[in-house]
C-alpha cells in the first residue's frame, strides 16, 4: 500500500523528505489513509521506500507540526481526525431536473472578455528551441543568487515584522524609497511617496486607471498599431476607443487627438514598432495636452535597458502641468512573473487609486514588495541592467545580421535597449500562417495583426510580426532565423499548390 501511495524520484530537484510529505498529505486529503490505521513506523517505511530512517522521521515530524498527523504514546502516528472531519464530502450526482434548471451564465455576462483579441503565447514556450517571443525571460540571465539572497533576508525576523502585517492600503516603505531614488531619478522623474502607488504589474496599473477615469462617455486614444492589452482594458470601459495613427516619430499629431479625453502613449519604445519619439514631438504633445485640457497616460516600459545617457527624457519629466500619468514595471528586467509595477501621478489621483486598489486586493503581496525593495537597495538590479544591456546589444546585432542574411526582403526596426524587432514582410506573406509553419520547426513568433485595432480582413495588413530576443540564447538566433526562413518557404510552397492551375494558352 505504501509503495503505491509514495512514488519517489531520486534524481529530481525536490528532496526526498519533501516528496514523502507531499504524497502523504495528498493521500490523507484524498481519504486513502483511514483514520484508525497506524502509519508504518519510521524504520519500516524507510526500508520499504529505500531511504534513510531520519528522512521519514523528519517528514512525520513536519506533518505532526502541521496538524496532518497525531501521535499516540507507544502506538505510532495516525491521521488527525479533525483533518478528515473538515474535508468536504463529494457532491451528489445532479438530477436530470437540476441539470435543466442550471444557471445560464452566458446570458448573465455583461461582456465576453475572453472574446477580445490578445497576444497568444504557448505556455510551454521553453520547450521550443527558438522562442522569439516578447516579454519572457532567459533562465541564464535570471539573477537567481541576488534574488535568493534578498528573499532569504526578507524572511528574517526583523524584516518579517515590517511586511507580515496587513498593510491595508499601504505599500512597503523600502520599495517606495527605491522606486524614488533608483528607478524614477534615472528618467528625470522626481516624486514624493504620496505620488507613487505599487501595482501588480503595468497591466494592473492600466486597469486601475481605466476603472477610475473612464466611463461610457469617455474617449480614449490608443496608438495604432499599439499595445493590445491596453486597447482591451480601455475598451472594456468605453466603446469610444479611437485609433491614433503613427508616423516615423511615433504618435502622429493629427486631428484625431482632439476627440480624446485621454491618450495612451508609449513614447520611449513605441509598442510594437520600437520607434522612439523625439524630444520636439514630446514637447508639442505636452503643449497640446495643456492647451486642450487632456491627460496623457505614459507607459514607460523597457526604457531602463537603453544605453546609458542616450534615453530621451520621460514625458512625465517634461510635464509641468500634471498632464501625464506615468506607468512602469520591472517585468522587462527582473522577471515578468514577479508582477511588480507602479503608477506615478498627482497625489489626488494616487489617493483615489489607492482606495480603489484596496477594494480589489488591498495591496500587492508585501513579502514580494520587500524582496524587490531589497533587490534594488543592494545594487542587484543595477548589476542586472548592465548584464542585460550587454546581452541584448549582442543579440540585437545577431538578429540584424541573421535577418539580412536569411530574410533579405523583410524590413525590420529596433532601437538600443529594445528586446524585440518589428518585421514587415512582403505584402503576399500572411504571418499568421507563417507562425503556424514556424512552430512546426520549433520557432515561435508573434503575428502582427493583433497589434492593429481592426481585425485582419478589414483592410488590415497581416504581413507584420514581432520577434523578441530576451528569451533566446544568442547562439540560437541565427539558426532560428534560418528555420523561420525555411518555414516561410514552406508556406510559399503550400500557397502555390493551393492556387488553381492556369488554363493552357493563358
Amino acid at each position: 500500500m505504501w509503495n503505491q501511495l509514495i512514488h519517489l524520484t531520486f534524481h529530481g530537484k525536490v528532496g526526498l523528505q519533501a516528496q514523502i510529505r507531499e504524497m502523504l498529505v495528498a493521500a490523507i486529503l484524498d481519504g486513502h489513509i483511514p483514520v484508525g490505521v497506524a502509519l508504518p513506523s519510521t524504520r519500516v517505511l524507510a526500508a520499504q521506500l529505500g531511504v534513510a530512517r531520519n528522512t521519514v522521521a523528519l517528514a512525520y515530524e513536519l506533518l505532526v507540526n502541521e496538524g496532518y498527523l497525531v501521535t499516540r504514546s507507544r502506538s505510532g502516528h495516525y491521521v488527525n481526525p479533525e483533518i478528515v472531519a473538515g474535508r468536504a464530502a463529494l457532491p451528489p450526482a445532479p438530477r436530470a431536473d437540476a441539470i435543466a434548471t442550471r444557471t445560464d451564465w452566458t446570458s448573465r455576462l455583461r461582456s465576453t472578455v475572453s472574446a477580445q483579441r490578445n497576444i497568444v503565447k504557448p505556455r510551454d514556450w521553453q520547450r521550443y528551441p527558438y522562442p522569439f517571443i516578447y516579454g519572457q525571460f532567459d533562465p541564464a540571465l535570471l539573477p537567481m543568487p541576488g534574488w535568493r539572497e534578498c528573499s532569504l533576508q526578507a524572511t528574517s525576523v526583523s524584516e518579517v515584522r515590517g511586511w507580515a502585517g496587513d498593510l491595508i492600503d499601504g505599500d512597503d516603505a523600502l520599495l517606495i524609497e527605491q522606486i524614488q531614488t533608483r528607478l524614477l531619478v534615472r528618467r528625470g522623474v522626481f516624486a514624493t511617496p504620496d505620488e507613487i502607488l505599487v501595482t501588480v504589474g503595468a497591466q494592473h496599473a492600466l486597469f486601475l486607471l481605466a476603472t477610475l477615469l473612464v466611463d461610457a462617455s469617455t474617449t480614449v486614444g490608443i496608438e495604432d498599431p499599439g499595445y493590445p492589452d491596453a486597447r482591451n482594458i480601455f475598451a472594456s470601459r468605453t466603446a469610444n476607443v479611437v485609433s491614433l495613427p503613427l508616423d516615423e516619430h511615433g504618435l502622429a499629431l493629427t486631428a484625431a487627438l482632439d476627440t480624446c479625453d485621454y491618450v495612451y502613449v508609449t513614447p520611449s519604445h513605441q509598442c510594437p514598432t520600437n520607434v522612439t519619439m523625439p524630444l520636439a514631438r514630446r514637447e508639442v504633445l505636452l503643449e497640446w495636452a495643456r492647451a486642450n485640457d487632456r491627460v496623457l497616460i505614459e507607459d514607460d516600459y523597457e526604457i531602463e535597458l537603453g544605453l546609458e545617457g542616450r534615453a530621451q527624457p520621460a514625458l512625465t519629466s517634461l510635464d509641468r502641468n500634471d498632464r501625464v500619468v506615468y506607468v512602469s514595471s520591472l517585468s522587462k528586467t527582473l522577471a515578468p512573473g514577479i508582477r511588480s509595477g507602479f503608477i506615478v501621478g498627482h497625489r489626488d489621483l494616487i489617493r483615489e487609486l489607492r482606495a480603489l486598489r484596496r477594494l480589489m486586493l488591498r495591496h500587492p503581496a508585501a513579502n514580494n514588495q520587500r524582496s524587490v525593495g531589497l533587490f534594488l537597495a543592494m545594487g542587484h538590479h543595477d548589476a542586472l541592467l548592465r548584464r542585460l544591456r550587454q546581452a541584448y546589444a549582442e543579440r540585437a546585432q545577431r538578429m540584424a545580421l541573421a535577418l539580412a542574411a536569411h530574410l533579405p526582403d523583410v524590413r525590420f526596426r529596433t532601437v538600443p535597449g529594445a528586446s524585440s524587432f518589428w518585421l514587415q514582410f512582403p505584402d503576399d506573406v500572411d504571418t499568421r500562417a507563417l507562425a503556424i509553419a514556424a512552430a512546426k520547426r520549433g520557432v515561435l513568433i508573434e503575428p502582427g495583426d493583433v497589434f492593429f485595432a481592426e481585425r485582419a480582413g478589414a483592410g488590415v495588413s497581416v504581413n507584420h510580426a514581432r520577434l523578441g530576443f530576451a528569451s533566446i540564447d544568442a547562439a540560437r538566433i541565427e539558426p532560428g532565423i534560418a528555420a523561420l526562413a525555411a518555414a516561410r518557404a514552406d508556406t510559399s510552397a503550400e500557397s502555390a499548390l493551393a492556387l488553381p492551375s492556369s488554363p493552357r494558352g493563358a
